[in-house]
């Protein structure tokens, strides 16, 4: 047994050193046929519906051998399975003269079996994954009980093994699904940053389709937007070179009807990996079809006031895709960036204006300020214009009086010049004076104008 000993610790070396299930099973039944000198032995995996499959074999040359194959025994699996949960081991010397159902025998005579030995393979929390079966095929064998316990021994090695390989897998697929986490979180870092560098809605949406067609690697992203009932038209588009462009398209759709738009402002999102497998009309099938889509996932883009914008879509448009939870969660998070980021570039356009309206009012004001000052200058001029004017009348009238008294000492040829030049100085105070009530009068109704001008001014500003 020095060798046989040997081999347990060699077995227990060699699971050590393996992680994969299938590694563990195949060194442990090449142990085990290596330390008791058997002709086969096999792991019998239990499978659903009393089902068997041997999963591991290491069988001596000349027998037949038994790899892959699936056993239905269901003499077997209704009268033994529950008792090799408990622990029994299973000797038969020789087959030919064991207590056993028919359809036992005739699987062992199959397989050439003459003596077996079979030591339930349990994991360690004593769930039964199956069994390890010893055959001896050349001629019958009487099973020593030294033996018997290290094929227990080395069975519970192998348990062991096989449930650190499970513990090595879940790990395994835990730290692939946080690297896969991490991965899409760095990804949604990334495209929400981009994103929200759009300084207009325009510049969002485009962002929005550039990054959503890249962080998922998908043939076409778009941005539907919601024209009228079963109506859609693609405001924003990111593709592949191969394909034509479809912005500006208008397209017919029945997840524009109003049930679906309620669906889709409370967060409903819609995948779809074949779209002749998924269930919707033909109109929609046909729509899709047309625009050369065979996959798509769409999420919808909340706009500001919790009001649906539209939809944003990714397109697999070369073949099929089984949309992945993740990936599905990252589309959604896109979109409800894509909506922040299209509120606050309305509020950057709404600040735009506002500031583009203020500084026309700045201007009108300055204007209306000038025109006021303008107007006190005219006015100051024209005052000194009309005391200039009444400086003149009496002085006209001084002259008139002195044209008077010099009558009876002139000559009538002298006389006549003198009164020519005193009627055109009157007519032409006559003239000054009438022009300058006009302008007094249309300065009135200027100053009026732009008072009122201030006015309103003043009023919109407080407002």
């Amino acid at each position: 047994m020095s060798f046989a000993v040997t081999m347990f610790t060699n077995l227990i070396s060699r699971i050590h050193d393996r992680s994969q299930a299938e590694d563990i099973l195949q060194a442990g039944v090449e142990s085990v046929k290596q330390a008791l000198s058997c002709d086969r032995v096999v792991v019998y995996s239990l499978q659903p519906q009393h089902l068997g499959k041997i999963v591991a074999e290491s069988v001596a040359p000349g027998f037949p051998r038994t790899m892959e194959t699936t056993i239905d025994d269901p003499c077997f699996n209704a009268r033994y399975i529950d008792s090799y949960r408990q622990g029994r081991i299973s000797a038969i010397d020789d087959v030919q003269l064991a207590r056993i159902t028919p359809c036992h025998l005739e699987n062992l005579e199959r397989l050439a079996v003459k003596a077996n030995l079979v030591v339930p393979l349990r994991l360690p929390d004593d769930e039964l994954y199956g069994l390890l079966i010893l055959h001896q095929c050349s001629a019958p064998r009487v099973w020593k009980q030294e033996e018997i316990t290290l094929s227990a021994q080395m069975s519970a090695q192998i348990g062991w093994g096989l449930a650190n390989a499970v513990r090595w897998l879940e790990c395994q697929t835990i730290q692939s699904s946080v690297d896969r986490q991490q991965h899409y979180n760095e990804l949604l870092a990334t495209a929400t940053q981009k994103i929200h560098q759009g300084s207009t809605r325009a510049e969002v949406l485009q962002l929005a389709t550039a990054q959503a067609q890249s962080s998922l690697t998908t043939d076409r992203a778009i941005v539907y937007a919601i024209a009228q009932p079963n109506l859609g038209k693609i405001i924003a588009e990111s593709t592949l070179p191969a394909l034509s462009p479809i912005v500006g398209m208008t397209i017919e759709d029945t997840r524009f009807e109003s049930r679906y738009i309620e669906q889709y402002q409370q967060g409903r999102v819609q995948s779809i990996d074949n779209i002749h497998e998924s269930g919707i009309n033909s109109s929609s099938i046909d729509s899709l079809v047309n625009i050369a889509v065979k996959a798509n996932l769409t999420v919808p883009i909340i706009g500001s006031q919790d009001e649906l914008f539209g939809l944003l879509a990714v397109h697999q448009c070369f073949n099929y895709r089984t949309w992945q939870a993740m990936e599905i969660e990252l589309l959604r998070q896109i979109g409800i960036q894509t909506g922040l980021a299209l509120t606050k570039a309305q509020f950057q356009e709404e600040v735009a204006a506002m500031k583009s309206s203020l500084k026309r009012a700045s201007m009108v004001k300055e204007s209306i300020v000038t025109a006021d000052t303008q107007m006190h200058q005219v006015k100051g001029a024209l005052s000194n214009s009309v005391q200039t004017l009444e400086e003149a009348k009496h002085l006209l009238r001084l002259l008139s009086h002195e044209v008077n008294a010099l009558t009876d000492k002139l000559s009538s040829e002298d006389i006549n010049l003198v009164r020519i030049i005193a009627k055109k100085l009157q007519g032409n105070a006559e003239t000054a004076s009438t022009e300058t009530s006009l302008l007094q009068f249309e300065i009135a109704e200027l100053e009026t104008v732009i008072n009122s001008a201030i006015k309103v001014y003043k009023s919109r500003r407080s407002n």
